[in-house]
Formats: structure tokens, sequence, C-alpha cells
């Protein structure tokens, strides 16, 4: 895939094994906030597939609106999976959700939310980008259950987290953020590892499949479009 003009932490998941198969070119995409995106992104987002943006940010996160999706042909759906008012998660998660050793305490706090965006994606079609903020931690959530659902292994997940979490860190090197920094080595493999040892723990503890049935959705008509034959 391009580089989307303005487009950070975006990418396609062509490629990523989903047990004996492998997602296809152009069908699945996660990235950072889309109102960064510049016009000539969403055109080149349209040109690679995209046909439509999943947002799981509660509206109230834009600080601007989002520019030139319909010009490029891309449907923008906003689907908050969190209450930002919810008293519990402002205690616990307090500015937002950074760590995956909180996914837990976020599924019991808004697992509804969360299944019904992962319903939403499986059922969406070819051509979807799933976004968040930085495109991490809701964005990983998400297409996390959705994935080991369908049969993808921790690693595979874990990997995933991994690329996201260095590819924003990068990002924080020259970004102005208001509650992260960008981390040198050996802080930035301390703080993945981290990550990664909290992202395992959560899928030993946390059966998607279950988890997703459990609230009615099902992630088999994921399998019609994401996947090689």
């Amino acid at each position: 895939m391009r580089q989307w003009a303005g487009a950070f932490n975006a990418r396609d998941l062509a490629g990523t094994p989903v047990g004996d198969a492998t997602i296809r070119r152009g069908v699945l995409f996660r990235s950072g906030k889309p109102e960064a995106w510049l016009p000539q992104g969403w055109q080149d987002a349209a040109a690679d597939g995209a046909r439509r943006v999943v947002d799981l940010r509660d509206p109230r996160e834009l600080r601007e609106p989002i520019s030139g999706a319909e010009a490029a042909g891309v449907r923008y759906e906003s689907m908050p999976i969190e209450d930002p008012d919810d008293t519990e998660f402002r205690e616990l998660m307090v500015p937002y959700m950074m760590h995956t050793g909180q996914y837990r305490d976020y599924l019991r706090l808004f697992g509804d939310r969360v299944a019904a965006a992962v319903a939403r994606i499986a059922n969406a079609g070819p051509g979807t980008v799933v976004c968040c903020s930085a495109g991490r931690d809701r964005t990983g959530l998400v297409t996390g259950l959705l994935l080991r659902a369908l049969g993808a292994s921790p690693a595979t997940l874990l990997a995933a987290d991994e690329l996201a979490t260095r590819t924003i860190n990068e990002r924080h090197r020259v970004s102005n953020h208001p509650y992260e920094s960008f981390r040198p080595e050996p802080a930035l493999s301390e703080w993945v590892a981290s990550r990664a040892a909290a992202l395992e723990q959560f899928y030993v503890e946390v059966d998607a499949a279950a988890f997703l049935r459990e609230h009615g959705v099902a992630v088999e008509p994921a399998r019609e479009w994401l996947f090689d034959e």
C-alpha cells in the first residue's frame, strides 16, 4: 500500500495469517485519526481499496471536521466504543486507554459497544478502515478480537501491536502530544514488552469467539470477503 497523504499508523492488513487463511489485499485496513488525512490521502486510500472508515472514537474527540472523504467516494462512519463520561472509566483510564493491560477492564465496561463494532466490521465487506486516535489501542482491541475469533494466533496479534506501538512512537518524535512523548531505546523496547505480556495474558483470559457469541456477534460473514481462497 502507498503512503496515504497525511495519514499515520495506517496500513493494509494484507498478508496477516488467520488460521489457515491469509487476509487479502485491499479489504481491511487500520489507521490513526482520519481528520489528519489530506484530501490526496483520501484519494490514495480509495485507490488502495478503501470504501468506508469506521471510527471508534467518541465524536467529541474530533478537533476538526473530516474533509475529503465524500470527494474520494469513501464513507465515514462514527461508531464510538466508549463513554468518556463513565465514572469508572475516568477513574481507571485517565486520560484514555493507553495500555493493553487495560483491555480487560475496558471490555467489562464497554463490552456491548466493542462487540457491536466487531459485528459492524465483520459485516461491512471489503474496503473497511478501522481507526481511532492513534490507531493503536481501540483499533487493536477491535480488530484483534475479530481476527482472534477467526483463528489468528496470539503471536500474530502481539506482532501487530508492536508494529502499531513502534509506529506511533515515531510520530511522537515530531508531534506535540499532550500525554505521550517519544520513547528512545531501551525504554521503547521495555514498553513494547510490557504491552506484549499484558496482551498475551488478555487472550489467555478472554476467549474472543465466546465473548462475541455471548453478545450475539457472528464473525463468519467476514470469511466471505477477508481471505484469499
